[in-house]
């Protein structure tokens, strides 16, 4: 039997069918699933800090403009 493991191929066959039984096993496994749950949630909370800086950004870009442009017609006022 033995022998058989001297072909190279079918001792690739053999781990690579060791290798996907092992694979299945590791992605049913409680320890797998925990640590997707924990990726997924600090991927959101990762877009939700993500959005609140980008809001924020937002809003003082808007509050820039605003007053450029208030101190832009001051200073039309002001020259007329």
């Amino acid at each position: 039997m033995f022998d058989q493991f001297k072909n190279e191929k079918t001792k690739y066959f053999a781990l690579g069918v060791l290798a996907a039984t092992a694979g299945v096993k590791f992605l049913k496994s409680r320890t797998f699933h925990d640590n997707c749950v924990k990726a997924v949630a600090q991927g959101m909370k990762l877009r939700e800090d993500a959005t609140a800086s980008i809001t924020k950004i937002k809003e003082d870009a808007e509050d820039i403009r605003f007053e450029a442009q208030k101190e832009a017609s001051c200073r039309e006022v002001s020259e007329s």
